[in-house]
């Protein structure tokens, strides 16, 4: 009720106020016309008063006054002359105060809402991110999100969107975290475990890393999920076994629809494969078309121009300017097209370390190294050379044993600074397990455990490899 009362005492002030013209008594004004001329007047007396102080001549000051006059005269012309009569008028300002109260009231009893309080401004732009977050703008979206899982951290929904959100913009790295989270809250649902190691696996330049190869592994155990089919043979690829990977990509592609989203990826990888092993592209994919063929069976890579390029002018180029990330990109094209995967490959490691803080070049470099093919290559592991193994030979079984244990020791030293390697801990506790230090390999699990405790397919998928050891 007071509300309204304020509300009404507003509007009838306010038509007071625009109707006050109308009730004043009668006035007369003088018009503009007056004041104009009284400004010549005044610029006359200064001319006459710097002709008796001597500053202008009498010529002078006589062509003044001329063209004073001429400009008062002028100006006279287009002045209104006389007064100006102001009445009172009652009879206009009372409709006049009755109309403007009337539709003040009335406007903001249609668009108003009394009781309302003050929006704050943090408040409005909540407001505004969410019309662009429902419009389609993913950043928004994505500050929406955020918000929403920091007052609700176990709502699988809100971490699934986050997670698809920054996976769209690129984002693989806060991507992998956020799908981390919803693997927690869904109950290791397939679809989730296989999105959280596609993005730890994107986050790590395209190279499977050990925790998404084994949520991979678990995830065929149980399912047929082509994701960890695909990662999978990646990873074997990537281990230098390139038959492995390039037979399980053809059982992949057999056995998906021509049209499968994951078809044209799987077609390039087995196509760059098969040049790589010098194979008939057809052996692995009896309906590769005739570019895939041509790619298989040439040196010659997508992106010609570039690939074609003079080497040595390249290699020129980047030596003089380090920071031409165009010229990088060119010689890794060129390198490979001339059959030097190794170069390329390490054209682009040398690229990275000249722009390792510019995550949108890292990005165009990943991209030229999946182009080229090198991603099946680039981060395969050293092995033991046949020297390693000559000179194991000759060990006697104490030197073995020793050798064992020092490597065993190296091993938990690493995992002791970086124990977020989970294939290191599954060697660890079979290490032990295997020299009989079946209490160290106990310990070795529960360390696993306690840091892998926030991520269960991860822990799970440890804990299925050692476990016929029987160390508890």
């Amino acid at each position: 009720m007071m509300f309204w009362i304020f509300a009404v005492a507003v509007a009838a002030l306010s038509a007071l106020w625009i109707a006050l013209p109308f009730l004043r008594e009668r006035t007369v004004e003088i018009s503009d016309s007056d004041t104009t001329m009284s400004i010549y007047r005044d610029q006359i007396d200064e001319v006459e008063r710097d002709r008796e102080a001597g500053l202008i001549s009498a010529d002078e000051c006589e062509a003044a006054r001329v063209e004073i006059q001429r400009r008062a005269l002028k100006a006279a012309r287009k002045l209104d002359r006389g007064l100006s009569v102001s009445q009172r008028s009652f009879a206009t300002a009372a409709p006049l105060v009755l109309v403007v109260a009337a539709l003040s009231l009335a406007t903001y009893g249609w668009l108003g809402e009394a009781g309302y309080g003050d929006l704050p401004l943090a408040e409005r732009q909540e407001q505004r991110l969410t019309r662009m977050a429902e419009a389609g703008d993913l950043n928004s979206r994505i500050q929406v999100l955020i918000k929403a899982v920091g007052e609700d951290p176990d709502s699988f929904e809100d971490w699934w969107m986050l997670a698809r959100s920054y996976s769209a913009i690129g984002d693989h790295a806060s991507a992998a975290d956020a799908y981390r989270n919803a693997a927690n809250l869904s109950g290791d649902r397939p679809a989730v475990l296989s999105a959280y190691g596609e993005a730890m696996t994107l986050a790590n330049g395209n190279k499977v890393p050990s925790a998404a190869r084994l949520i991979f592994e678990q995830l065929l155990q149980e399912t047929n999920d082509p994701r960890a089919r695909y990662y999978l043979a990646l990873s074997k690829a990537q281990a230098q076994d390139f038959e492995g990977a390039v037979n399980d990509w053809a059982a992949l592609a057999r056995e998906s629809a021509p049209d499968a989203p994951w078809m044209p990826l799987v077609r390039r990888d087995i196509a760059n494969m098969a040049r790589f092993l010098d194979r008939d592209v057809t052996e692995f994919l009896p309906d590769a078309t005739p570019e895939m063929i041509a790619l298989a069976g040439s040196s010659l890579l997508p992106g010609g121009e570039t690939a074609t390029a003079d080497l040595t002018q390249l290699e020129s180029a980047v030596q003089n300017d380090p920071k031409d990330y165009e010229s990088w990109i060119a010689l890794a094209e060129a390198r490979a097209a001339a059959g030097d995967t190794e170069g390329a490959a390490k054209a682009l490691a040398d690229a990275r370390s000249q722009f390792s803080a510019a995550p949108f070049l890292m990005q165009k470099f990943a991209e030229t190294e999946r182009k080229l093919g090198l991603d099946l290559v680039a981060s395969a592991p050293r092995g033991a050379t046949e020297e390693d193994i000559a000179a194991a030979s000759e060990m006697t079984q104490a030197e073995r044993d020793d050798m064992i244990a020092g490597m065993v020791a190296g091993l938990a030293a690493r995992l002791e600074k970086d124990p977020g390697d989970p294939d290191g801990w599954i060697m660890l506790i079979r290490s032990y397990a295997t020299l009989g230090q079946r209490e160290n390999a106990g310990e070795a699990l529960k360390d696993a455990r306690a840091h892998f405790r926030n991520d269960p397919a991860t822990l799970r998928a440890i804990e299925s490899q050692v476990g016929e050891l029987r160390i508890e």
